[in-house]
C-alpha cells in the first residue's frame, strides 16, 4: 500500500475507532460463516481503514467515517449488509457528514455511491487509497489557507480543457480515471465525479478570489464548463 508523503502525514494524525479493528483470521472466518467470498480488496479495506474518521481542517461538514465490520458484528454473528449489482458485490463502507448518499465499496475496491431509488452504483474513486489522497490534498490546501471558490461546475468539453491545461502540473499520486488534480503557481484545480451521476465537475482553489474568477471566466468563454 503506497501513499504520497502528504497522505502518509495525513493518515498519521487521523483517529481510528478501535471497535472496527479486527484480525484477518476472525474476519475471514466471519465471511465464511455468512457465505461471503473472500474478496481481498474488502479484507484490505477492513484491516487498513475500517474505523477511520477522515477530516479536513476548518471543514467539519466534510467529515467521512469509514466502516465495514465491527467487533460486535462478529461477536453477535450478525448478518453482513451487502448489495449485488450486475453480478458484483458491494459493501456499505462509510458515511459522509452531509452527503445524502450511501457509500459502498465494490468487491474489487472501487468507492461508489449507491442510488437506492434505481439500485445503481456510481464509481467516484478507483480505491480508498485515492479517496484518502484527495482528503489529504484538500486538508493541506486548507492548512495553507488557500481560497476555495464556492461553486462547482459541470465539465462539458473535456478535450478542450485538457488542451488548455496541458502545461499544468499534474499531481499523479492523487489522480485516477475518476479524479484529477492539476495546478499552476496560483491555482489548484480538481476534476472529480459528481456523487449523483457519472459526469465530471470542476472545483477551483487559488491564492485569491479574483484569480479563481478570472480562470472560471476563461472556462466559461471557451464553453468548457457550465
Amino acid at each position: 500500500m503506497r501513499f504520497s508523503n502528504k497522505a502518509s502525514k495525513y493518515l498519521a494524525k487521523l483517529k481510528r475507532n478501535n471497535e472496527f479493528i479486527v484480525s484477518r483470521e476472525k474476519l475471514v472466518d466471519y465471511f465464511k460463516r455468512h457465505n461471503i467470498p473472500e474478496f481481498e480488496k474488502i479484507i484490505e479495506f477492513q484491516i487498513d481503514f475500517s474505523g477511520l474518521e477522515l477530516t479536513i481542517k476548518n471543514k467539519n461538514s466534510s467529515k467521512f467515517n469509514a466502516f465495514l465490520i465491527s467487533k460486535e458484528n462478529i461477536s453477535k454473528n450478525e448478518e453482513i449488509e451487502y448489495l449485488i449489482v450486475n453480478n458484483k458485490y458491494y459493501f456499505f463502507c462509510g458515511d459522509h457528514e452531509t452527503a445524502q448518499f450511501w457509500f459502498v465499496i465494490s468487491e474489487s475496491g472501487e468507492i461508489c455511491t449507491y442510488d437506492n431509488n434505481d439500485e445503481t452504483v456510481n464509481i467516484i474513486y478507483s480505491s480508498f487509497e485515492k479517496f484518502i489522497e484527495s482528503y489529504a490534498f484538500i486538508d493541506l490546501i486548507n492548512q495553507n489557507k488557500k481560497y476555495e471558490y464556492p461553486g462547482y461546475f459541470s465539465l462539458i468539453e473535456n478535450n478542450h480543457f485538457d488542451e488548455l491545461t496541458k502545461n499544468y502540473f499534474i499531481h499523479n499520486s492523487s489522480n485516477d480515471e475518476f479524479n484529477k488534480w492539476i495546478s499552476t503557481e496560483n491555482l489548484i484545480i480538481n476534476i472529480g465525479i459528481w456523487l449523483h451521476e457519472h459526469s465530471f465537475y470542476i472545483h477551483i482553489y487559488g491564492e485569491t478570489k479574483s484569480e479563481c474568477e478570472k480562470f472560471i471566466e476563461v472556462l466559461k468563454e471557451e464553453k468548457i464548463i457550465k
